[in-house]
């Protein structure tokens, strides 16, 4: 159980969660067309909301990345991530349910096939998700370091 509360681990798992976040992220900004064409795909939701995800998921997508990298706001960004993967795993359990064919859209210009082995990563990421959201001490961030300096700066103050 020690290993849950690990600074290092949490690190990690962070710096990877949100690396590929940003990573899916910022084609999809340059290429919302395309991200709006892979969620037409899926054949369950009308234009307009086709349209408005396509415009802010990637942007959410990029803010939530970020924040989990640069270690602020990390529970808020974890559970946005977290929102996030429960959608993204929802829709491709229906596509190969449904026995859609389609590219999951994850990455823009990289082909990844909707299948149980794109949920099982989808959930694999979800578990990291939800580890982060539940277990991070937030030791090795910037808000640690933000506090550090105010405790300081109130201290020296008082004193």
């Amino acid at each position: 159980m020690k290993i849950l509360y690990n600074q290092y681990l949490h690190l990690i798992v962070r710096l990877l969660i949100g690396a590929l976040f940003v990573y899916s992220a910022v084609p999809h900004i340059f290429n919302s067309m395309g991200l709006a064409s892979s969620i037409y795909n899926y054949r369950l939701f009308p234009a307009p909301i086709i349209g408005l995800s396509a415009a802010i998921v990637p942007w959410v997508s990029l803010l939530a990345g970020l924040a989990l990298i640069l270690g602020v706001k990390i529970r808020a960004a974890s559970f946005i991530v977290s929102v996030l993967l429960v959608i993204f795993i929802s829709l491709a359990v229906i596509s190969v349910i449904r026995g859609i064919d389609i590219d999951c859209g994850c990455f823009s210009g990289i082909a990844r096939r909707t299948n149980w082995l794109t949920i099982l990563e989808d959930f694999g990421m979800l578990i990291g998700a939800l580890f982060i959201l539940f277990f991070d001490q937030a030791r090795l961030s910037i808000e640690s370091l933000i506090k550090k300096q105010m405790f300081r700066r109130v201290v020296t103050d008082f004193v």
